[in-house]
């Protein structure tokens, strides 16, 4: 037996979808509550107001993105032994990351959405984005990687990470892009004949990305950074 949505589910939705489509401004609860097929005050009935409903699809969306890629970095820890190698972590939160944006229906939508706003209109909203949601993630791969490499200093990893972080959204918009174009659209041909990977299935793609961006990035911060063995 089918579950019918609730209010909440179906406001969710819609929001989640208008917001990456047009950005938080641009969305009013009208907009909402048409798209959720319900009553206007139904938005501020279950969410009291759009910023609620905001930071509820974020919530549900990254959640539980955050808690996996955590534990993969605890276990990656973990599986290395005394002291867990870099190229370990590095390919946890890669692989993770990947996953969470390009296996779930709408999640690197939603993510660029956010990622656009952060950038462009950064206000208290996002800063519940980042610190319920991102902050803990780069603090765990920041611990992660200064275990592994105790001679970086903590100014290194932030560097570290962020050239991390580019390379896997650069992958993920991507494929994003790849896939939302039409099979004889131009640009789709060039972008397979430059990258043929794009075409393939999901998982080698996720695959594959995961281990060019941990043997690059592993190879780059041990050019940067040559480690002194006493």
């Amino acid at each position: 037996m089918t579950t019918k949505p609730t209010t909440q589910d179906r406001l969710m939705d819609a929001a989640e979808q208008l917001f990456a489509e047009h950005g938080f401004d641009d969305v009013s609860i009208r907009d909402l509550a048409a798209a959720a097929d319900v009553n206007v005050a139904a938005v501020n009935y279950h969410f009291q107001g759009k910023e609620n409903l905001y930071h509820e699809v974020i919530r549900r969306r990254f959640a539980a993105q955050r808690d996996r890629t955590k534990a993969s970095l605890r276990a990656a820890m973990a599986d290395s032994g005394e002291r867990p190698a870099l190229n370990a972590i590095i390919h946890a939160i890669v692989e993770s990351y990947l996953q969470g944006a390009l296996d779930q229906d709408g999640g690197a939508r939603i993510m660029a959405a956010i990622a656009r706003e952060m950038h462009t209109n950064y206000d208290t909203r996002h800063l519940l984005v980042f610190k319920e949601m991102i902050a803990p993630i780069f603090a765990t791969f920041s611990e992660a990687m200064l275990e592994a490499r105790p001679d970086l200093t903590r100014r290194d990893t932030n560097w570290l990470i962020a050239s991390i972080v580019g390379q896997i959204h650069h992958f993920i918009m991507r494929r994003v892009r790849f896939d939302s174009l039409p099979a004889d659209h131009e640009a789709r041909e060039f972008m397979e004949h430059a990258f043929p990977l794009l075409a393939g299935p999901m998982d080698e793609y996720i695959e594959r990305v995961t281990t060019h961006i941990t043997r690059f990035s592993t190879a780059g911060i041990d050019g940067m950074h040559p480690e002194v063995i006493s």
